[in-house]
């Protein structure tokens, strides 16, 4: 049966012109219509977000379409335009009227509407407020739906109403942590700290004595601040740990040693030098610095593994552009995975560019989890065909298919759209050619859209 489905779609491929209707056909399947149909019945779990409390959104005021649509990853993409474009960037005035910013961001938008990031924020803003982005008197109209919109439950009603999402990961930064009460019921927060394991000058080391009362003359008190700052993040109701600096440095933690440290730390210590704030100015530069910060990197994996949480790291690409993707490979994390056996590791973004690598880590790595959080709008193609490389090769319990990885409920709903899309064609195409049924696709649906991150950061736990 399945070579026969198989032959029926190469035929249907090649008759109507190549691979590149492939698609084509699996949308206009019934099994497409019914797995898509399925799965957004699905309660999803949104696996990583950087969303600001609602409380602190609403105090400033309701956001304008401008301030929506530019934030994130769009600034990226407008940054990328090329040197032979020079944009004016009044939009980003908000002194001007609406129709002065869409004259000026209207030439950007043309270049960029090819790309998922401007994608996925269209598609949100107009399912959220049901109106489309033609010109200066659309935005008008959306600005006013989004006064509207937003008060007091704005997330409930974006997310879980309109969204399907049962739960939202949230990114909390060091020093604040987890806020908890700022926060609605279906919120939970991972926990950063990668300001406190790079130190570049005294100030990095103060801050830390500031914030937990403990002096700093050895690497064994900054273990005694590590102890304090994981109960203190556990006590928050916090569900993990998360680290993301390979925006500054190498994901290469394996050269580490005790005696390195210490030396490192008591010059830094005694340095004479100004202060400098964390990784804008230095006493040492960052990678002088590595023996020390290879060192707490160790330490405190060492402490998050007696505490049985687990641990997210960004690998691949960086926002913001023009940064070494070198340092984000996700395979320079092995020794990591190797010793710290114990530690189920959240892997993020697919690894983009290295997705098959990243393929490799999460099926030879009993510890090692595959998240396609912001995957879906750094390449919708891309992702699509990753996944579906993944559904067939690792074990199904090992994949998040979705996570926002976004500021503003509306950009979370596009995003959304186009990561269930994915799911849904992924799937469907498996179940024409024979590979699932029809049953275990909408199963695995459900495991990599919701069950898996439920069981991973133990969602279910009261």
């Amino acid at each position: 049966m399945k070579n026969r489905i198989s032959f029926l779609l190469i035929l249907f491929v090649f008759c109507r012109g190549g691979w590149g209707a492939e698609e084509s056909f699996i949308r206009s399947s019934d099994v497409y219509k019914r797995i898509s149909k399925a799965i957004d019945k699905i309660k999803v779990v949104d696996g990583h977000e950087h969303i600001r409390s609602e409380a602190d959104v609403l105090k400033d005021g309701p956001p304008d379409f401008f301030k929506i649509f530019i934030s994130a990853y769009v600034r990226t993409d407008i940054k990328s335009t090329g040197n032979t474009f020079a944009n004016d960037e009044k939009f980003l005035d908000e002194s001007l009227s609406v129709k002065q910013r869409w004259k000026s961001f209207a030439p950007v938008y043309a270049r960029l509407k090819n790309t998922g990031y401007i994608r996925s924020t269209k598609i949100g803003l107009e399912k959220v407020h049901g109106i489309e982005i033609k010109n200066a008197e659309s935005i008008n109209k959306i600005n006013a739906s989004i006064k509207r919109l937003y008060k007091p439950g704005v997330y409930k009603k974006v997310l879980c109403d309109l969204g399907n999402i049962d739960y939202v990961i949230n990114m909390a930064k060091y020093p604040a942590g987890y806020e908890k009460d700022k926060f609605p019921p279906f919120f939970r927060g991972v926990r950063a700290f990668e300001q406190m394991v790079i130190f570049t000058s005294q100030d990095d080391i103060y801050q830390m004595e500031k914030q937990y009362g403990i002096r700093v003359h050895s690497v064994d008190d900054i273990e005694k601040i590590y102890r304090k700052y994981i109960d203190e993040s556990i006590a928050s109701g916090i569900i993990g740990f998360k680290y993301t600096g390979a925006y500054l440095r190498s994901l290469d933690f394996a050269d580490y040693s005790r005696e390195k440290a210490d030396t490192l730390l008591k010059k830094l210590l005694q340095n004479t030098e100004a202060h400098f704030s964390w990784a804008g100015g230095t006493a040492f530069s960052i990678e002088k610095g590595e023996p020390l910060s290879n060192y707490c990197m160790h330490t405190m994996l060492k402490i998050i593994e007696e505490k049985g949480f687990p641990v997210s790291i960004h690998t691949g690409i960086q926002n913001r552009g023009s940064n070494d993707v070198r340092n984000s490979n996700p395979q320079l994390l092995i020794p990591l995975f190797k010793e710290y056996r114990n530690i189920n590791f959240d892997i993020f973004h697919g690894g983009f560019p290295c997705v098959t690598e990243f393929i490799e880590l999460g099926k030879n790595w009993p510890n090692v989890y595959l998240d396609f959080c912001w995957s879906h709008i750094i390449t919708p193609e891309g992702a699509k065909n990753q996944l579906s490389e993944a559904i067939e090769c690792v074990p199904a319990n090992k994949i998040f298919a979705f996570g926002g990885d976004l500021h503003y409920p509306e950009q979370v709903i596009g995003h959304l759209e186009m990561a269930k899309e994915n799911v849904a064609i992924v799937l469907a195409e498996k179940v024409l050619d024979g590979s699932f049924s029809e049953q275990q696709a909408i199963g695995y649906a459900e495991q990599i859209l919701r069950t898996n991150a439920i069981e991973f950061y133990k969602l279910d736990r009261k």
